[in-house]
């Protein structure tokens, strides 16, 4: 399951006073995160996606995702067993003039696509073992 939300960012937000979003979730583990910062947010605004409080995205508290005319995107695995399944995205853009929309996309998928993927994997690792490369 692919999630989207389109989060504004107003100019001149603080860190102490952030834009919150809730970013409700399915049961599952979150696979893929894409963060994507129009043209113009030049590293000025900044993404922070926490789980109960705890910073997940970026892993270190005192980092924080920022962008411009790119998504910021990556593959990732991190469970969503326990209710509710819901992040909380904070945002800020200290000392702009213009406002900003971010766009975050986050893939869901149950266990059992997982568990498929992988011995797919597993198997294509294998025959490779036993077929011959071709050095070029």
């Amino acid at each position: 399951m692919l999630f989207e939300w389109q989060i504004d960012v107003a100019s001149n937000t603080t860190k102490a006073i952030p834009v919150e979003q809730d970013l409700l979730l399915a049961h599952g583990i979150i696979t893929w995160v894409s963060i994507f910062f129009p043209p113009g947010c030049h590293q000025m605004v900044k993404c922070a996606i926490f789980h109960r409080e705890h910073q997940i995205f970026p892993s270190r508290s005192d980092e924080v995702i920022a962008g411009n005319a790119s998504p910021v995107e990556w593959t990732e695995y991190y469970e969503m067993y326990q209710p509710p399944y819901d992040l909380k995205a904070r945002l800020w853009s200290p000392n702009t003039v213009y406002a900003h929309t971010i766009t975050i996309r986050i893939a869901v998928l149950p266990r059992k696509a997982i568990i498929a993927l992988a011995l797919v994997d597993s198997i294509k690792g294998l025959f490779g073992l036993f077929m011959p490369r071709r050095i070029k």
